[in-house]
């Protein structure tokens, strides 16, 4: 059974994950994050930061030592309304002054702890704005910690009376996008001139995929050409490029090879698992319910059964609930079943089970079918897929050797022999004869004749063409002659035979040139990782904060202070009083009052009145720190001469200063 998952780098580079905005802070900075008790250890142990700020075991960790209820409580907030969404610190602060018992300095100390301590970042804005985030893989991070998993696992004993809902089966979501990038390495998709997709290549690449629009409505995919190009397509180029699969030429997308090289080089297992990041990080990320709600689900041990309801749910957790186990059943990632009546699911394991006497192989049967077991590898499907054709994409897949998939494995390099080689070695036994007999009759008639892109030169007079052939640098690009006065060149030598031409003294006469790529299999653009979908609300693109705020930063104007209010509860004159209470409210800070005979803290939010007879309104709370402490939804008001001693209750703020 596998336990939980691994979220690494994200794809896309928009936003950030750990790795990357680790590596963007300032030296000073990075110090102060080293020097925590929690880092420092394993830095004396030879591990190196970023890799520290993005593991599990170091977040357990900091969460096990943390005592501060204020750092757990923002923490919690950040991912429950924001997730990995970027967000300004007043915005925090006022969701979280009204739905917790925090103030709002609470909060502002919290959050530069916590950026101290390395779980929170920050960018500038080109005009000085701050905006705070969460790296992309740090609600995966930080979910099993401070919202672990509350569905109920069935017993062993119970799960074999578990009934699975039957319907359509759903391919593991690595082994859907190969399908679908297969049938764009057999045609690439074409582009108009504005950039869009043709219809008919759009409706070529979907008619390979299971996956609908309906299954992705939850999404918040935000791509060109919406309305026309579906979720399901819009979702293979977007993986495909990220992944490094496809690559953007001029007028098409098509196949990156060194992108499908290196993606064949993973295991079905691994393949997934990046899947899920990208899934997680550029989707999920702008819906924090839903990000949090999948990172739930995905922390499951794999094929257990569990109860698809929560010991506390409202409509809303219901709602995002059911989306999640959706879209995990759609991506083949989960599945679900019935238990007396009750709605179960389990996550379906993506390791490929170990196989007995070695390797899976392929069954090639007389008739020509190939049976595919589940074990089998994406570089063999891939190869597969390049010699025979796809007749059912199940659990087993089955191929098909055909006349017109010779027609297109030759098209692609292939040859008689290297297709038999292939087949032998993987289904480890000589092809059966029939098979061996058909292949030989349907290759043998290709190749006999071929259609060939090339360039033509033609010359003005039978003087010019002999001058081009006695010069030896000319004629070692004149593929052939046509009559006395032309050649057929090749067109990839197109530029360099134009130059020739001029240096021999014949400039050529350019008329209507068909534009081709010097060398097709290497990719034109720059950004191999561009994806299809726009990712909302981008942090790279802003410069890092480079300084972490200190008191003084929080509590402008506090060393202009008495000590006295900020240290122990004292009777001062109403005046005084007066002005420790505004003092509180521009800082948000709670007050220590003597009311009534009784200590209590208060958040005050308005002070009303003029002269000794003002009033200050805001709430009571408890003690901070339980866990439970709820403000009053009463307003209260406090009168001066109510007040027997104040004081202005600061969160502790020494660790902050970096003398």
């Amino acid at each position: 059974m596998e336990d939980g998952r691994t979220y690494g780098n994200g794809g896309g580079g928009e936003k950030v994950n750990v790795n990357q905005s680790v590596e963007r802070l300032s030296d000073s900075v990075r110090k102060l994050i080293a020097a925590d008790p929690t880092v420092s250890a394993r830095i004396s142990r030879g591990e190196v930061l970023p890799d520290i700020l993005s593991s599990a075991e170091w977040a357990e960790d900091w969460k096990r030592q943390c005592r501060d209820f204020a750092q757990i409580e923002v923490l919690k907030g950040i991912l429950v309304r924001y997730g990995a969404q970027p967000f300004e610190l007043e915005s925090l602060s006022r969701s979280l002054e009204e739905a917790s018992d925090l103030a709002g300095a609470d909060i502002r100390v919290a959050v530069a702890k916590l950026r101290r301590s390395g779980v929170l970042y920050a960018v500038r804005k080109a005009w000085g704005d701050r905006l705070i985030y969460l790296p992309e893989d740090g609600v995966a991070l930080w979910q099993p910690h401070l919202f672990p998993a509350e569905y109920v696992p069935l017993a062993e004993s119970d799960s074999r009376g578990v009934v699975r809902k039957t319907r359509n089966f759903r391919l593991p979501l690595a082994l859907e996008m190969l399908s679908a990038w297969q049938e764009i390495e057999r045609r690439p998709i074409e582009r108009t001139a504005k950039g869009s997709i043709h219809r008919a290549d759009m409706q070529r690449l979907i008619a390979h995929m299971r996956l609908t629009p309906e299954e992705l409505a939850c999404l918040p995919l935000s791509y060109p050409d919406r309305d026309q190009l579906p979720p399901q397509a819009a979702l293979a180029l977007d993986l495909g490029l990220c992944c490094g699969v496809l690559c953007p030429f001029p007028d098409v997308i098509g196949i990156s090879k060194s992108g499908l090289e290196a993606w064949l080089s993973l295991s079905l297992d691994e393949a997934d698992i990046r899947l899920q990041e990208l899934i997680m990080t550029r989707y999920c990320s702008a819906e924090p319910a839903l990000h949090l709600a999948l990172s739930s689900m995905l922390s499951l041990k794999t094929n257990v059964w569990h109860l698809e309801g929560l010991p506390s749910s409202n409509q809303g957790d219901i709602e995002t609930r059911c989306k999640s186990i959706a879209l995990l059943e759609s991506f083949g990632w989960l599945e679900r079943g019935d238990w007396q009546g009750s709605p179960v699911f389990r996550r379906k394991s993506v390791i490929v089970r170990e196989v007995e006497h070695g390797s899976p192989f392929l069954i090639v049967q007389p008739d020509g079918e190939i049976l595919a077991p589940p074990e089998i590898g994406m570089r063999t499907r891939w190869t597969l897929s390049q010699i025979s054709e796809n007749v059912t994409a199940d659990a087993v897949f089955i191929y098909r050797l055909t006349k017109r998939a010779c027609e297109n494995a030759y098209r692609l390099g292939y040859t008689l022999q290297s297709a038999v080689r292939f087949l032998e070695r993987e289904s480890r036994k000589p092809l059966p004869e029939p098979v061996l007999g058909a292949l030989e009759d349907w290759f043998s008639a290709l190749g006999r004749t071929r259609l060939t892109e090339v360039t033509l030169l033609r010359t003005e007079s039978i003087d010019i063409a002999e001058a081009l052939l006695r010069d030896p640098e000319l004629r070692a690009h004149l593929v052939e002659q046509v009559g006395d006065k032309d050649f057929i060149i090749d067109a990839s030598s197109y530029k360099r035979v134009s130059g020739l031409l001029r240096k021999a003294g014949y400039p050529p006469l350019e008329t209507k040139r068909i534009a081709v790529a010097e060398n097709s299999s290497e990719k034109l653009s720059d950004d191999e990782n561009k994806g299809w979908i726009r990712k909302l609300n981008v942090v790279s693109v802003f410069e890092s904060d480079r300084t972490l705020p200190v008191t003084e930063d929080l509590f402008p104007g506090l060393d202009d202070i008495p000590a006295a209010w900020v240290t122990r509860p004292r009777r001062y004159h109403h005046s005084t009083s007066k002005e420790i209470v505004r003092r509180a409210i521009e800082w948000k800070a709670q007050l220590h009052l003597e009311h009534e005979g009784k200590s209590r803290l208060f958040i005050p939010t308005e002070m009303l009145g003029e002269g000794p007879d003002w009033t200050v309104k805001g709430r009571w709370r408890s003690s901070p720190g339980d866990g439970k402490a709820r403000l009053e939804n009463v307003i209260a008001t406090v009168g001066a001469t109510e007040i027997a001693e104040i004081m202005i209750a600061l969160p502790q703020v020494e660790e902050l200063e970096t003398d």
